[in-house]
């Protein structure tokens, strides 16, 4: 079943347009990479996420370090949820826009519980959070968040450790 209905023609070089209003709700903006593929007989364009076939191995060092820092821990892109130890924060929820822009400007710096930041539209932080960019062989590909009751030099030390992880796992790629 079609969810929205467009018909574009390929020009001479075969490229085709994705239309804004597709761009704009699922978050896809100019220079973002589009992992293009063949499912059956159909052609599939999706916003590309390094992270995708890899969740599991992700989720399980996550929770390894939220159990020896004991804060939690949420890995995410500009558009979505990639991987969180929260539970109500679920693998491919929508950020909010306002949530991004906010941290964006605030990166690296401990931001407090009153603010009630909400990542997504139903949950809001009731703990401090510190947010770093998460970059992958000097590409941009997200942001670690850490939320604990108060943020410490060890909460910013399980950063380091994901970071690492990254370079680690993804160095070859």
């Amino acid at each position: 079943m079609k969810e929205t209905g467009v018909v574009r023609r390929l020009d001479e070089l075969g490229r085709v347009v994705i239309p804004k209003e597709i761009r704009k709700r699922l978050k896809i903006n100019n220079g973002d990479m589009v992992d293009i593929f063949v499912s059956n007989d159909k052609i599939v364009l999706q916003k590309y996420n390094p992270f995708s076939s890899d969740l599991l191995p992700i989720s399980a060092m996550i929770t390894a370090v939220k159990n020896v820092y004991e804060c939690d821990i949420t890995i995410f892109d500009k558009s979505k949820i990639i991987c969180s130890t929260i539970q109500e924060l679920k693998n491919d929820s929508f950020i909010d826009d306002s949530f991004v822009k906010r941290i964006e400007g605030s990166l690296e710096k401990e931001l407090s519980s009153n603010l009630k930041l909400n990542i997504i539209d139903s949950y809001v932080f009731d703990n401090d959070i510190y947010v770093e960019s998460l970059f992958i062989n000097y590409e941009f590909y997200g942001y670690i968040l850490i939320s604990s009751e108060i943020i410490t030099k060890k909460d910013k030390e399980a950063i380091y450790i994901v970071k690492k992880y990254f370079d680690n796992f993804y160095q070859n790629q």
